[in-house]
């Protein structure tokens, strides 16, 4: 999703916190109720797309990975039997292969592998007689450039991939433009008509939960301090919330914290060696801030008597 769409979407997850909050006053006008709902259909197909673009990513990823792991070991193993024949020979074409060793290529952009061992292919066909002497046969050439054309297709995406990706991307966009249009035409002039004067305050949490401009609002959401049972400051501690990758927060202060995580359930775990791990399952509210004070025990260390072994 493009940066507007991310918006909408997240309007969509925050006007679903709205109605789970409001839920007892909303049913009551069966109308709008009806379309609230319909914004929760609108929320699970998007899920179950946003589901498939993920999974069909991490498919092109791992395709990707593996073809320039072949590339850079195939491509490593021609240029050492080259350079040392160049070398044994003093074949100066051979001996002025540039980047194409294995530490090179591992260390190299994927763009750069694919030109460094494209180049290494022009010195190569340049010099068949030397190649082949060298121990470079034709079948293993060409599977050199098999490795090149498959790395470079799963670098740009293959065709069907790019088609599957364009598919799924048009039917994101139509969900959320049908979102859009229920929101816009339909419910927000409900909700106005029904409770702008009857209930401004339930009127104005609505307004606040689909306010573009407080969705891009940098705030601190989750908050907290890491401490021991001595109750001294713990740094360095892994934090996976949900999810997403693990990452090291607290310094010296023990202090952590997440900007703009959306409404809904959530999980916290923490993680710190020689202590037990926590984890924290909480729901958050739109528009709500919560702390967690961490409190580290020392995991337990179990020594074995001369009895037990």
């Amino acid at each position: 999703m493009n940066t507007n769409e991310k918006t909408v979407y997240e309007q969509l997850i925050r006007l679903i916190a709205f109605k789970n909050e409001h839920e007892e006053e909303l049913k009551a006008v069966p109308l709008l109720w009806l379309m609230l709902e319909d914004a929760v259909a609108y929320y699970s197909r998007l899920v179950l797309l946003l589901q498939e673009e993920d999974k069909s990513s991490k498919i092109l990823t791992i395709k990707k990975e593996n073809s320039f792991n072949d590339l850079i070991g195939e491509a490593a193993n021609v240029e050492g039997m080259l350079s040392s024949y160049g070398n044994y020979k003093h074949f100066i074409p051979f001996q002025n292969i540039e980047d194409c060793k294995k530490t090179d290529l591992n260390r190299a952009r994927d763009e750069d592998v694919i030109i460094n061992v494209q180049n290494m292919v022009t010195v190569i066909k340049d010099a068949p007689a030397e190649r082949v002497e060298a121990g470079v046969s034709d079948e293993r050439l060409a599977a050199l450039e098999g490795k090149i054309a498959t790395a470079q297709d799963n670098l740009y995406g293959p065709k069907e991939f790019r088609l599957q990706q364009h598919d799924v991307g048009v039917r994101i966009e139509k969900e959320l433009n049908g979102f859009k249009a229920l929101l816009n035409n339909s419910i927000k002039p409900n909700l106005q008509s029904n409770f702008a004067d009857s209930k401004p305050e339930l009127y104005a949490a609505f307004l606040n939960a689909i306010h573009i401009d407080a969705l891009h609002k940098k705030t601190k959401v989750l908050t907290g301090s890491f401490k021991n049972e001595q109750g001294e400051p713990v740094s360095d501690v892994w934090i996976k919330l949900d999810d997403e990758k693990a990452v090291k927060r607290g310094g010296k202060k023990g202090l952590f914290y997440f900007y703009n995580v959306p409404p809904g359930q959530h999980t916290l775990v923490f993680s710190k060696k020689s202590y037990n791990e926590e984890k924290r399952v909480f729901m958050l509210e739109a528009d709500h801030t919560m702390n967690f004070d961490i409190v580290f025990t020392l995991k337990e260390v179990v020594v074995e008597s001369d009895a037990d072994a």
